[in-house]
Order: structure tokens, then sequence, then C-alpha cells
């Protein structure tokens, strides 16, 4: 594509050299700049961030001579053979000239987003079953990473960010277009609106989940009002949004929005003030089934046209909240009520609160809880199942908001027998400090002498498992489906499902596969695998 066409129309000012000329990629990261890249400088995210005018040198060095820029970088100042174009919103520039350069391939999809607090990818796999069931073909974008199926095989790749980069994120969509799939869920963060990723994007239809304070540190919001009104930027991108009429803020969620753009679900029985809310799509009758030591939901969904019971084997109230959110979406499309009823049924979703099989007579579940209301929502769960103790192994992820370790400690503290602190992927954080933190948290909550503190989870999940029996439930929680641990940039794969086989086999008197544990091999989901093979090749490549 020639310069001119990728910019023509757009809020960018040429500024210095020729605009017939060709642009065979667009980076933003100036390792990969060349001869005939555009190299966007973007500004940093954070305080942490760096600024790619800072690097327009870098990229000149390596062959660039075509930029996108807030300002003229001094590197450039007195270089004849480069072209510049300046834009006073980089980010949003990126976001455009993305879409264009690979053809507007959200037009070709049925894209819908996600988003909200808690709940986005629980429900992205309700839709990839429930769709499937339909016989549609179906692509993921979100925290699990990307996932589509190809014409000879299945795709799938991790993600730096639960909602990827624009130029990264309408790429895929390109692909995924190409592939021949019809519906694309995508989890739509906070930063991923406050860093423009989506701009440009009208969604065929959205949910909006639910909202708690969260993401709030000094790599993420500054604070509450400004990741509130991030979310509230899917209202303008999205054709009709179903909204959780049993959130908390409902009202504030939807002010301002034209009535006509919104719709709603939630519990039947929910209050919203001194008013009555009788949502579109209704869960009645909300039930707890036990079937030996997997648990489930069902609950009787009433939609506007028709009504059927549901179930779910995941566990958790709030899973008949994340299943309705699903036939929201499924119903708004067409999908059959029958291949909603039946993809409800068959959804696994890796790492929210995945069931792992052991030859135990005690329950096992893994879980990305890590904000106070993920994590009151999986403490309310194993309670109401009728467990006699609650066993959790248990870390944060650094890098991310203080908040959530004082918060999760104090709901550990209160409700848990017995937590094992972990690492969790401390990235650049100090791993003391996080569980020192935590630590605080549980023991503000009375609950001193019921926990202890070792680092490494190929110890503490073994230590748990040692100290389970009958009828407890076993809480594996922090990482869910992340396949590695981060520390410093540097990933190092494990598997807690392969973790809690070895334990079994080694019990059990066969000897134990490192190998197998460290690479996550013969795990459940396909992802699973192939993230591992991706993460062990890419530090072979290292």
């Amino acid at each position: 594509m020639q310069l001119y066409d990728l910019i023509e129309g757009l809020e960018i000012r040429f500024v210095r050299g020729s605009e017939n000329v060709p642009v065979s990629e667009i980076v933003y990261d100036s390792r990969k700049a060349g001869p005939e890249t555009l190299f966007c400088a973007l500004p940093g995210a954070n305080d942490k961030s760096l600024d790619g005018h800072d690097f327009c040198g870098d990229a000149y060095e390596r062959g660039c001579r075509l930029y996108l820029c807030r300002y003229e970088p001094e590197a450039l100042a007195g270089k004849d053979d480069v072209m510049i174009c300046l834009t006073e919103n980089v980010r949003r520039a990126l976001a455009l000239l993305s879409a264009r350069f690979f053809g507007y391939p959200a037009r070709r999809l049925t894209f819908v987003a996600l988003t909200g607090t808690k709940g986005k990818t629980t429900i992205s796999y309700m839709l990839r079953s429930i769709f499937e069931d339909a016989g549609k073909k179906v692509g993921l974008i979100g925290s699990n990473g990307v996932m589509y199926p190809g014409p000879e095989k299945d795709f799938y790749k991790k993600l730096l960010n639960t909602t990827p980069e624009s130029y990264v994120l309408h790429g895929f969509l390109r692909d995924m277009a190409d592939a021949g799939v019809e519906y694309v869920f995508l989890e739509a963060t906070s930063q991923g609106f406050l860093m423009h990723r989506t701009d440009g994007i009208v969604f065929d239809a959205a949910l909006y989940t639910n909202i708690s304070p969260d993401h709030i540190s000094k790599t993420e919001h500054k604070d509450f009002e400004e990741y509130f009104a991030c979310k509230k930027q899917i209202f303008p991108q999205t054709k009709i949004c179903y909204v959780n009429a049993s959130s908390e803020l409902f009202d504030r969620i939807v002010a301002g929005v034209p009535p006509e753009r919104i719709r709603t679900y939630g519990f039947a029985e929910k209050r919203q003030r001194d008013r009555s809310c009788v949502p579109d799509y209704a869960a009645c009758d909300v039930r707890l089934a036990q079937h030996g030591t997997h648990m489930a939901v069902e609950f009787d969904c009433k939609a506007p046209d028709w009504e059927l019971p549901m179930r779910v084997d995941i566990p958790g109230r709030f899973n008949a909240e994340n299943a309705l959110g699903a036939v929201c979406i499924a119903d708004h499309f067409g999908i059959p009520k029958e291949a909603i009823q039946s993809g409800l049924a068959k959804t696994v979703v890796a790492g929210r609160m995945e069931y792992v099989d052991v030859p135990a007579p005690y329950t096992v579940l893994i879980d990305f809880a890590h904000n106070r209301l993920s994590m009151e929502g999986m403490m309310e769960t194993a309670k109401s199942y009728g467990s006699k103790r609650i066993l959790c192994v248990f870390g944060l992820e650094g890098d991310r908001a203080h908040i959530r370790r004082f918060d999760s400690g104090e709901i550990l503290g209160r409700d848990a027998d017995y937590t094992i602190l972990s690492d969790a992927s401390p990235r650049t954080d100090d791993p003391d400090q996080i569980l020192a933190d935590i630590a605080t948290g549980i023991e503000r909550a009375g609950g001193k002498g019921k926990y202890e503190i070792l680092r490494s989870r190929y110890e503490s999940i073994p230590k748990i498992l040692d100290m389970a029996r009958e009828g407890d439930i076993v809480l594996l929680v922090g990482k869910g489906n992340v396949l590695y641990e981060e520390v410093h940039g540097v990933n190092t794969p494990i598997d807690e499902r392969q973790i809690v086989r070895d334990y079994f086999v080694r019990k059990n008197g066969g000897p134990a596969n490192p190998e197998r544990t460290r690479l996550g091999q013969g795990t459940a989901e396909p992802e699973q695998e192939i993230a591992a093979q991706n993460i062990a090749e890419s530090k072979e490549k290292a």
C-alpha cells in the first residue's frame, strides 16, 4: 500500500518527504523496523513504559525512513531522506491505519465485545461452545490467547495483552476472516480502551458484565473514575449492549446511554434501589448441583420469547449469571435455543473454576481469582457446596494494583481454613513483598496461624494435597490458565494440572516426569499444550 492511500482522510499531517512511497508493514517496535516500514512512535503507556519517539534513531539505523509521530524527534533532524507524518494521537492513528492496512477485516466478521471486571473469559468460552454446537466457526481473543479453527489445524497463540495492540488485533481479524471464521468474541479491557486499541471498530453487539474497583495502579489506571470511564467507552462503539442488571452500579453504567441501545440480563429476584428491575433475560430458581466431587449450577432461563432449564458444569451461582450473558448474545444472533442449552452444558473453561479430575474423595479446582469481586465469588461458591474445609494455594501477579493483595488476603483470612502463599508471576515486583502484603490482609481478618509462605508451587501444591481429606475443596488460585512463571521478563513454563497429576503418580508408587510437568504436556485443553510448546520454543530461540 502507498503511504498516501494509507493516511488519506485521517487526522494525519504530512510534513516532510514524499507521500508516494510503498508501506509493506506498520511497526511500533524499532527492532522490527526496516525499509518500507512505517514506524509509529507510540507514547509510553505509563511511568514505567518507554516512549517510541526515543527510538526513532534506532529505527533509522535499521533502514526505516517512514515515521508517524506526535512531534519531530531530534534523532531525525537534518536527515533529508526521511518522511514524517504528525498526528496528535499516535495510538488512535495506529488503530485506524491498521484497520485500513488489513482491509477492514472486522467488517467481514460478526464481532462481539465482552467487557467488565470479571466474567469475560468464562463467557467467551461459553459462547464458543454454544456457537460451535450450532455449527458456526468461532474465534476468541482474550486473556487465554487467540484461538480459531484454521483451514488445516486449529490456531492458538498466547497474547501479551488481553486486548492486543491494534495492529496485532487487525492482523488476527484478517487471518480469521480469511480462514472462514464467522463470529469473533473479544475480551475488551479498560486498558484496551485507554490505549485506543479498538478505535474505529463498531461491534455488532457487546456484553457488559459488572464493574468494581480494580486495575488501579501506577501501571494501569490512576483511579476508579478513570477505570469506570474507560469501560463506558464500549457504548459508542457498539450497536447494542446487553448489561447485567444485577450489577450494583447498573444505574451508573447505563447513565446517558440511549435506552434503545440497551438490553438487560440478571437474576430475576435482584432489585435495583427502590424499583423493581425486570431484566430482558432472567435466571430463575438457581440451583447448585453436585455429582460426586464434581460441581455444577442449574437455573431456569426466561428469555423474551422462550423459557428453558439450563445447566453449566462449572460451579458457582455467579456462573449462572455468566451463562445468562452468553444466552443473551447467542439469542441475539438467532442461535437455536436447543444449541444454547446443549452448548452451555458442554462448556469447559481453562483456568476458571476448572475441575481437575483426581483419584481422591475431594475436589480440586484451578482459578484465576485476583481481585475482591472474583475472590468473593470463588469463596462463596466453595462454601455453598457444603465443603468440609477450604484449602488454598494462592498468589498474585506482580506489577498490578496493590489493593488486590490486601483485599484477597482479607477474604482468605475470613473464608479459607488454610492457605499456602506461593508465587504467581511476580514480574518486576518483589515476590516476598507481594506475599507479605497478602499475609497482612489474612491477619487483619483474623487468619493468624491459618497460612504459611512457600514460594514454589512445585512444593506448595503437593503440600496442600497432602493436607486434603474427604469432602474438602482444594483451590489452586492466581495462575488460572497462565502456563508460565514470569520473573523480570523471563518466562518459565509451569502447569499446575500436571503438578497435580504427578503428585498422584508418586503417591501411587510411580515415577513423576519432571519434563512433562515443566512443559505442561498431556493437558486437557489443546491450547494449553500449544502454549507450553510456544514458550519452550521461544526460550530455545532466545
